[in-house]
């Protein structure tokens, strides 16, 4: 089928009533992705649009038009506008739109600018609905248009030029033109207000023929249907050269007129905020003058009081809360009351003309310059009442709330520096009843969409149900010869049950009487505690993966009873195939005769207990169990006097313990297990993972495979074993020792002794080129701007990116290129060059030794598994010399107890002290003689509240070498803190000594020469079928929108 059907009221499958099961709640909350709170603030406005809403549901989705549904823009709008429509849930996802746009889970974590977001979202809607009925919707909706004209004062000729815009871009601040917006109006105002040309800067007038004085501007020809206003409250400041944020206070009214600022008009410029309408007097308060007759008469006494009976003020000054119903009246009656002075002002100013607009969204900046959160507020055509949208969140404001984000008030954050929450973007609507949407109705939802979402619906149902179902499940490990399955049951079963359920799944024929479940060892392979069949597995107290067995008598014979006093041990009794060399060592006791003892018995009372078993008398008994020395075994002779009348314990004989036994004429002879066992104890066996398994939930690998070889054996030859037992060629895998972050073993022609493997040894096999032997496995780490919870000492945060073979001989700019080619095959998009990277020694959290691209690996101190960090710079590094160091620096400023984000700066070791001072004094703006610089020693424990106490050295005609006292600066990587002698250092307040007591960092990482931190462009990818009428076939094309 190429096409969905055209809608179809009240036709489809899917019922509205199927959302309404429960009270819904009045709006839908949006599900935030990781960062996605700007992209659910704008979706939430475009949904509340009514106009929009509608437009975006008339549109129809075509296969082969349009493409696979997951990639196409405006069918997920439609279903995302549905779900917000129509679901009984609290809030939905938007990971079907986020996936049309061909985000992957790192967009998802990514902040943008809503402004940005929204201009990238509309060009992403315009391309994919091109050639469609809905062609325009962005146009007919969000286009104005705007004149650019420059009038000669002297012969009062204008030139111009018509241009489109979807937003409007205000000014808050602007210190350079001295403009100060305090409200909406005045800032519409500052933005149509021509600029003189006069002077130098004279217009040439080609009617005059020669310069003029003029006047050049703009002017509003058409302004768009619904109104966006964005307040440009992010900015650079010149001095300090930091990205701030404005909280000055703005003002906005809910009813704009926007009249005025039409071309032909005369503006006027309002410097107050002009939303105001007449209120009504106060009453003044009512008096009952209470006075009792002949009081001048009176006699008066004073009266002691005894009760203690006496009226204190109230120490609560707090009004009291009102409760929900009272709190909902009171929000519905003063709505009432906006709303109705919303109405005069429409009248009043539709007087003027036509150009008034309604205020219904308000998108909300909660934060600093370096980041924060989006939220909105929201008006309903509906119900003319206002919410918030924040994510996931959607509760009714009081309109009193709108006022709190004109801002004006700044808080200081916890760590450190200023937020606030204000408006960032505004959204008006036209008042015109002709075009007004006030409400779309759920049968404007296409019939394709309903179907969609009754599917999504049953989806969620069945995994709903299949969830329910799976708590009422237990899956229990049942072992059988060992083979293991796992079986799984309801909790309610009963032992019986899960018997017959086992025994179907092992297959076995065996009458159910013959055989029953009972508590298994694993590690010691025995019996253990029995259960009462009747019972069901919750009450006999079972859980998920515990480890059962089932045990098979035969038919006719009595179970053997079970006595919590009897312990199991394994017998491996002497057999002639026990000599035959071709057997391992493994197949001659893989089926031991295990026997129950008690483990009260003595050891000759056990080997009568073995007499009768075995039938072999207790004086011709030789019996052995393996002893440890360390790693090593060593038989250990149990059948000797020494042992005979000990305990068990004493004997270190316990569950599950392995015996060997063979009937001798002289058992004080050596027999043939001991020579066997001393064979075997100069045999390794080695524990190895398959490469082709992954780790369980807790990051574990299972080294369930072995071989056996003796220690004598080379490394090489241990490796062509496991390249037998894997079926994997030995050059195709890497071994390391004990586990994945262990040293590689690169040297094969050693022996196992030499290279410290023993019984048991554990080699994680991981798939892969190993290295050579002239090779060094290293381990690159991404060097990041710290982060708040790194600490103030830190420089850097840390992103683990790969391990590389590298020769040692290798160059390191032969290096560079090597770790740019695995990064960019990684990060495709980075596109990283060598030249604007930076290698250095990683030791633990601290980046210090610099690798210059002339030298080669082996001139610094490499080894296995070393950690590197890489820096990815903006401009390529100089040349340096063998006396340059990059040391970080830190301004503090002691009024305030913030501190700058580091810096790195190239310095030099010849330099005297007065030498650094004096470049720190430029950059940071302090008075070359009132620089003081600390050298902080221990950056991994260093809190601010250290820098009261701290060390500060005079930097003004100081002398002294930087390699000398008092810094003896020899490494790169020192941490400096720069500043300014004449500040007083403020004592801290109590919050801010439990601020800065705890590691925080405030800032970012950036270069010496200032610039703005790089925000990653919003990023928009339009998939569109595209149609080849002569090859006759289709193709796909993407299109890139990058803000």
């Amino acid at each position: 089928m190429s096409s969905y059907p055209a809608i179809s009221v009240g036709t489809s499958s899917y019922s509205t009533s199927a959302y309404s099961a429960y009270e819904k709640q009045e709006y839908v909350g949006l599900s935030n992705q990781g960062a996605t709170c700007y992209m659910n603030s704008l979706l939430q406005t475009l949904y509340m649009t009514p106009e929009f809403r509608r437009e975006i549901y008339r549109w129809r989705y075509d296969l082969q038009k349009h493409g696979e549904e997951q990639d196409c823009i405006p069918i997920q709008l439609q279903i995302l506008f549905g779900k917000l429509q129509l679901s009984d849930q609290s809030y939905v996802d938007t990971t079907g739109l986020t996936k049309s746009f061909q985000w992957d889970i790192r967009e998802s974590f990514q902040q943008h600018d809503v402004q940005e977001f929204c201009r990238v979202l509309f060009d992403a809607i315009e391309q994919s609905v091109e050639n469609t009925e809905q062609a325009n919707v962005i146009k007919q909706l969000y286009e104005g248009t705007y004149v650019d004209y420059v009038k000669c004062l002297k012969c009062l000729r204008e030139s111009s030029r018509e241009d489109k815009f979807l937003d409007l871009s205000l000014t808050v601040r602007n210190e350079f033109d001295k403009i100060y917006n305090d409200s909406v109006e005045k800032a519409l105002g500052n933005y149509i207000r021509p600029e003189e040309l006069s002077g130098d800067n004279q217009y040439f007038c080609e009617h005059c023929g020669h310069k003029q004085d003029a006047l050049k501007g703009l002017k509003f020809k058409e302004l768009p249907y619904i109104l966006l206003l964005q307040l440009k409250r992010f900015d650079l400041d010149l001095d300090t050269m930091q990205r701030i944020k404005l909280n000055d206070e703005v003002k906005f009214p809910q009813v704009l007129n926007m009249n005025p600022f039409v071309r032909g008009s005369n503006v006027h410029v309002p410097t107050t905020f002009t939303e105001k309408v007449q209120e009504k007097p106060e009453e003044e308060p009512q008096y009952v003058e209470i006075k009792p007759e002949n009081i001048d008469k009176l006699k008066l006494q004073h009266i002691k009081n005894t009760t203690y009976d006496i009226i204190s003020e109230d120490d609560d000054k707090n009004s009291l809360k009102l409760d929900h119903v009272a709190k909902r009246k009171h929000i519905e009656k003063r709505a009432e009351i906006k709303k109705q002075e919303r109405a005069k002002l429409i009248h009043q100013y539709r007087q003027e003309g036509e150009n008034v607009y309604e205020l219904y969204s308000i998108m909300i900046h909660s934060g600093s310059a370096l980041g924060g959160h989006y939220y909105a507020y929201i008006r309903s055509f509906e119900n003319d009442r206002w919410y918030n949208f924040n994510d996931s969140n959607v509760k009714e404001i009081d309109e009193k709330d709108i006022e709190k984000v004109f801002g004006g008030i700044s808080k200081i954050g916890y760590f450190g520096g200023t937020y606030s929450s204000t408006a960032y973007l505004l959204m008006y609507r036209r008042v015109d009843e002709a075009r007004n949407v006030i409400k779309v109705e759920d049968a404007e939802v296409p019939s394709y969409v309903l179907e969609e979402l009754e599917k999504e619906k049953e989806r969620e149902l069945q995994e709903s149900m299949d969830r329910a179902e799976k708590l009422k499940s237990m899956r229990l490990r049942i072992f059988h010869k060992n083979s293991e399955k796992c079986v799984e049951v309801k909790k309610d079963a009963t032992m019986l049950e899960l018997k017959l359920k086992a025994m179907e799944e092992f297959g076995i024929k065996d009458e159910p009487e013959d055989v029953r479940i009972r508590g298994y060892s694993q590690y010691y392979d025995t019996f253990q505690e029995l259960f009462n069949e009747t019972k069901t597995l919750e009450v006999l107290g079972l859980y998920s993966q515990r480890v059962l067995a089932l045990e098979i008598k035969n038919h006719g014979e009595e179970f053997e009873a079970y006595d919590p006093f009897k312990l199991t041990v394994k017998i491996n009794l002497w057999k002639e195939t026990c000599a035959d060399p071709e057997i391992s060592f493994e197949d001659k006791t893989n089926n031991p005769v295990k026997i129950q003892i008690d483990k009260r018995d003595t050891v000759r009372k056990m080997m009568e207990t073995f007499e009768k078993k075995f039938n072999i008398p207790v004086d011709r008994q030789k019996l052995l169990k393996k002893g440890y020395i360390g790693s090593s075994t060593m038989p250990e002779i149990l059948s000797q006097r020494a042992f005979m009348d000990q305990s068990l314990t004493y004997a270190r004989i316990f569950e599950g313990t392995v015996m060997y036994l063979e009937d001798m004429e002289n058992p004080a002879n050596k027999g043939k297990w001991q020579l066997l066992l001393d064979e075997e104890a100069s045999k390794f066996m080695i524990k190895f993972n398959n490469p082709d398994l992954a780790a369980n939930s807790y990051g574990q690998y299972e080294f369930k495979d072995y071989v056996v070889l003796h220690s004598n054996k080379t490394v090489g030859e241990l490796k062509a074993l496991i390249s037998s037992k894997l079926g994997i060629p030995e050059s195709q895998f890497i071994m390391k020792r004990s586990s994945k972050y262990g040293s590689e073993m690169k040297d094969l022609s050693i022996k196992l002794s030499q290279a410290n493997l023993v019984q048991n040894s554990l080699v994680f096999i991981e798939r892969g080129v190993p290295s050579k032997q002239d090779e060094l496995r290293l381990v690159f780490n991404l060097a990041i701007p710290p982060k708040e919870k790194d600490g103030d000492g830190a420089i850097f945060s840390y992103i683990e990116l790969f391990e590389l073979p590298v020769q040692v001989d290798t160059k390191i700019s032969e290096l560079k290129s090597l770790v740019c080619q695995e990064m960019n095959t990684m990060y495709p998009s980075m596109e990283i060059q060598p030249k604007l990277m930076r290698l250095r020694d990683k030791h633990y959290d601290k980046l210090s030794t610099v690798f210059y691209d002339n030298e080669s690996l082996k001139s610094y101190h490499i080894f296995e598994k070393k950690s590197i960090g890489v820096q990815l710079l903006t401009t390529p590094d100089p040349e340096f010399n063998m006396h340059d160091l990059i040391v970080a620096v830190r301004k503090w400023t002691p009024s305030t107890w913030e501190l700058s984000p580091p810096e790195e700066i190239v310095a030099n070791k010849l330099w005297k002290i007065q030498d650094l001072g004096s470049k720190l004094s430029k950059h940071y703006d302090i008075p070359v003689a009132n620089v003081e610089i600390a050298r902080i020693s221990y950056t991994a424990n260093f809190v601010r509240s250290d820098l009261k106490t701290e060390i500060f050295t005079k930097s003004h005609n100081n002398y002294h070498y930087l390699s000398s006292q008092p810094w003896y600066l020899s490494a790169d990587g020192m941490l400096f803190i720069v500043k300014d002698s004449a500040e007083e250092v403020r004592d801290m307040t109590a919050e801010e000594k439990r601020k800065f007591a705890s590691k925080s960092n405030y800032g970012y990482y950036s270069s010496w020469k200032y610039e703005p931190q790089k925000e990653k462009s919003v990023k928009i990818t339009v998939k569109k079928k595209k149609n080849n009428d002569e090859a006759s076939k289709e193709e796909e094309t993407t299109d890139e929108i990058v803000s």
